[in-house]
């Protein structure tokens, strides 16, 4: 029933570019959770942040079981936040992990606000973690 994040790094990049390149990586931990669009990552928050700034996903590492209820499903889904609608980043069920050779996931929202950068969470009766590091666009500053 409870859904905890929290944001283990949140790096700039030391030359030239300001934050642009920096990583940040947020762990969430949760335990039976059935909650919709929950926000896991406050991009308003981190070093650099500017309206319209964005987070790319580079890695994933997760572990999910399924809750106790009938309906429940033991699987989740990350949303980049838009401006009137999400975009889906991904869908995990398992344990597994996401190494990134094949490509960034991009964030495609289309957000210019505040909330440009954020990430929600949608988990349907699902235990576990998942441990999330994205890369700074070239909208974030020094």
């Amino acid at each position: 029933m409870a859904i905890a994040t929290r944001t283990l790094k949140d790096t700039t990049i030391a030359t030239g570019s300001g934050a642009a390149g920096g990583k940040v990586t947020v762990l969430v931990n949760m335990n039976d959770n059935t909650t919709a669009d929950s926000k896991i990552l406050d991009a308003s928050g981190l070093t650099g942040h500017a309206n319209g700034a964005k987070l790319d996903i580079t890695r994933i590492w997760w572990g999910l079981v399924q809750g106790t209820a009938d309906d429940n499903t033991g699987w989740v889904q990350i949303q980049f936040k838009g401006a009137s609608s999400d975009t889906v980043a991904i869908n995990l069920a398992g344990t597994g992990h996401y190494d990134g050779t094949a490509g960034k996931i991009e964030n495609s929202a289309t957000n210019t606000t505040a909330t440009s950068g954020d990430l929600e969470l949608t988990a349907l009766g699902t235990s576990g973690s998942v441990i999330i590091e994205l890369r700074k666009d070239e909208s974030f500053t020094a």
